[in-house]
């Protein structure tokens, strides 16, 4: 099943999004911070990541950019409370997967499977 990388600097947000994704199958990862996340994915096979767009130590977009650096391959998924921010905008222009508006849906499961697909990543 494929891996995610979840970076998000809310401990609760990456505990809820583990629990579902793990019912699902997938296995995950969790990071704190973008630093830590572009850290296990230099070390790690990761499939996807959901980002978190507002964290401290380095902000969704900085984080995007040095992922793109190491593993342009690897897509995506940013997450926001701020649906209609500039920057989500750019993240999308900059070969983003996909933007998914906080607090997480329902539909949420179904449209991580889908962006895996499109992007060719193994689901079994």
């Amino acid at each position: 099943m494929a891996t995610i990388l979840i970076i998000d600097d809310h401990a609760l947000t990456r505990k809820v999004l583990n629990r579902r994704l793990a019912r699902e199958g997938f296995n995950i990862l969790e990071a704190e911070n973008g630093a830590d996340g572009v850290q296990l994915l230099r070390t790690k096979d990761v499939d996807l990541v959901l980002l978190d767009f507002m964290m401290k130590v380095m902000n969704g977009i900085e984080t995007y950019e040095k992922i793109k650096f190491f593993k342009p391959e690897v897509p995506c998924v940013m997450m926001t409370a701020y649906a209609h921010s500039a920057l989500v905008k750019q993240f999308m222009e900059e070969g983003g997967a996909d933007f998914l508006v906080k607090p997480i849906r329902e539909d949420f499961e179904h449209r991580i499977k889908d962006i895996l697909e499109k992007f060719g990543s193994n689901l079994n």
